[in-house]
Order: C-alpha cells, then sequence, then structure tokens
C-alpha cells in the first residue's frame, strides 16, 4: 500500500472511533485549557480568614483590620478564639487574627496575633511574608503602635509530611476513576457469561468490595515509607482507612456509571481521566481555597472531593477527634450513595441497550 492509501485507512479507522477521537482530540484539550480560568494569581487575594475580637476591642478596631484584609483575604467574624481555632483546623478559614481593643490608643503598643496551623504547610511561607507587610500597613493605619505576632497550632510539619496525604489522595482518585473502569471494560468479554452465573450488580459490587479492600496494601506500603523516612503521618489508622474507603466508593461508583452508560466504550476511559484531572485540579490539594480565585473558591467547596481531601489531611497529620469534621464525614457517605444509586441506574441503562 502506498501512502496515500495508509493514511485513507487511518482516516477510516479514525471516522470508525469517531467518539474517541472527540473526547482526546476535542474535549480533554478544551478542558484543561478552559480549566486555567480559575487560576488568576499567584498571590492570595481571597483566602478565607477569621477574626476574633478581644474583650476590649471595639466594633470600630475590628472593621477598620477587617478593611486591611481586604486586599488579599475574605474575613469572617468569631465570636470566641476556640470556636475560631476549631474553623482553622477544619480548613473553613486559614488564619485566625486575633485583634486586641488598644489600637486606636496613641500611647498604647498594641499586639495583633495572627494564628495559623501548623498542619497547611503551603500557606506557611505566604503568611510569613504577609505578616511584616501586614504589621508596617496597620501601624500605619493605627494611632498605638501596632506589632503583629505569629503563633501556630498542632505539631510542625515538613512540607514532605504534607504531601504524604495529599499524594495519597491523588492516587485514590487515579485507582478509583481510572483504573478500576480500566479493568473492567477489560473484562466485557466475559460480562455476559458472568451474568448468567450472577446478577451484573454482584459482579460490579464485588469489583467496588474487592478492590476497595486491596486500598489497603498501597495504605500499608504508604505506611512503611513514611515511618523509614521518620515521618509521623497515620496512613494505617482506622479513620484515614474509613475516608480513603468512602471516597474510592463514590469515585469509583461514579467512574463505573459513566463506563456503564457509554457501554463499555473505550471513550469512557478517557472521559474517566479527564474527570480525574479535574478532580485532582479543582479541589484545592495544595493552596487554600480562594488563593487563586474566587470561582476556584467555589468550585472547591462544592466539590465532595476537597472535604474527603481535607478528612484524610486531618486523620493523618492532625492529632484531632473525628467529631471535629463529623459533618464532612456524613456529606461523604451521603454522596457514596447517591453515587450507588447514580451506578445502579446505569447498569439499567446498560441491560436495556444489551
Amino acid at each position: 500500500m502506498d501512502l496515500v492509501a495508509l493514511l485513507r485507512k487511518e482516516t477510516i479507522a479514525a471516522r470508525r472511533n469517531l467518539g474517541l477521537v472527540i473526547v482526546l482530540l476535542v474535549l480533554l484539550p478544551g478542558a484543561l485549557a478552559g480549566g486555567t480560568v480559575v487560576f488568576e494569581q499567584t498571590i492570595p487575594q481571597d483566602v478565607p480568614v477569621g477574626i476574633v475580637a478581644e474583650d476590649d476591642a471595639s466594633e470600630n478596631d475590628v472593621a477598620i483590620v477587617r478593611a486591611g484584609l481586604a486586599s488579599f483575604a475574605t474575613a469572617e467574624e468569631y465570636e470566641t478564639n476556640d470556636e475560631a481555632i476549631r474553623a482553622l483546623q477544619r480548613e473553613q478559614i486559614y488564619l485566625v487574627i486575633r485583634v486586641p481593643g488598644t489600637l486606636m490608643d496613641e500611647d498604647a503598643n498594641a499586639t495583633v496575633t495572627v494564628v495559623s496551623d501548623h498542619a497547611f504547610v503551603p500557606f506557611q511561607e505566604p503568611i510569613d511574608e504577609t505578616v511584616g507587610v501586614a504589621e508596617s500597613e496597620l501601624d500605619r493605619t493605627f494611632p498605638a503602635t501596632v506589632s503583629v505576632a505569629h503563633e501556630q497550632v498542632d505539631e510542625p510539619r515538613t512540607l514532605s509530611e504534607f504531601l504524604v496525604p495529599t499524594g495519597l489522595f491523588a492516587f485514590v482518585v487515579l485507582y478509583a476513576l481510572v483504573y478500576l473502569p480500566y479493568q473492567v471494560r477489560s473484562e466485557r468479554l466475559v460480562l455476559d457469561r458472568l451474568q448468567t452465573e450472577s446478577s451484573l450488580d454482584a459482579v460490579v459490587a464485588s469489583k467496588l468490595l474487592f478492590y476497595g479492600a486491596v486500598l489497603a496494601v498501597p495504605a500499608g506500603v504508604v505506611a512503611a515509607v513514611t515511618a523509614w523516612l521518620g515521618y509521623d503521618v497515620a496512613a494505617l489508622s482506622p479513620s484515614t482507612l474509613a475516608v480513603l474507603g468512602v471516597t474510592f466508593g463514590y469515585l469509583a461508583a461514579i467512574g463505573l456509571a459513566v463506563l456503564f452508560v457509554s457501554g463499555l466504550a473505550k471513550t469512557a476511559l478517557f472521559a474517566n481521566l479527564g474527570l480525574a484531572l479535574g478532580v485532582v485540579a479543582l479541589s484545592s490539594l495544595v493552596y487554600p481555597v480562594g488563593f487563586f480565585s474566587t470561582t476556584q473558591r467555589s468550585i472547591s467547596r462544592a466539590l465532595p472531593t476537597h472535604y474527603s481531601a481535607i478528612a484524610t489531611r486531618s486523620t493523618m497529620l492532625r492529632d484531632a477527634p473525628a467529631a471535629l469534621y463529623a459533618d464532612y464525614l456524613l456529606w461523604l457517605a451521603a454522596t457514596l450513595v447517591a453515587a450507588i444509586v447514580v451506578l445502579k441506574l446505569s447498569l439499567v441503562v446498560y441491560r436495556r441497550r444489551r
């Protein structure tokens, strides 16, 4: 065959797999390019922070400090320091600002206290840089001589330790959305035979249970490697395994639903890959929500994977009770139930098309 004939053959083959070609060459690049719109800056401009008025602080003091934070943060006032610290550990906010009541006294030395969480390592350097700027700005704004003190809660962590739960979470996303659907599709030729011996629902359920249980193996590997490196990371704690299991469950159910709705087409694998990339990019795994843009903050807060990432980080790095983020766990459990319902409906669609 000459070159023209070979090119014609490739064109016919591409036309035969038009759905796959569109997903791979049009939708994925378009999604990757379009997804960049939520990353608008590299300097934080909309990070959620909490403000706590100390006993003698006035509403005017708080309002002026809030205005001073407007250039890089969205401030929310808390009644007590304990409430603010709780929100800090739940990653509802990323800083706590304690406002003293002597800011308007020109003879006073006032100390504004900034509290951050050791566990959220990537935000520490921006905070250190911001403290110096904030001190000069506040000192210029208020009559008092203002200094800024920086306090931190939880145990000190390195960036390497912080990235362990982040990496493990990203692995679970790819494992659930890409590997498991690929594995199921590779058995498509024997699915009909399996259905004569058992129901399709039972076959799919067995795969979810088996591959969910197998997650203990990579978690164990991570635990062994981090122990060897001297990291204090609870990769095998029951709460960590529970969060990873629930996260795998709802992501795998969604990935399999996409696969069965497509009729086990190869296109579904690329669609799931795009979904996995979107989850990793938009769930605020490394930087605070609002660090890049208001849009990114809104998207992250709407995704269950964002709360899975927080819960995973909390169980592995923070010495905090599960009650601290119990509402997150309930939200994840509800997501799992909804995903299983969607998977069930996709199996109905698949059977009707057979």
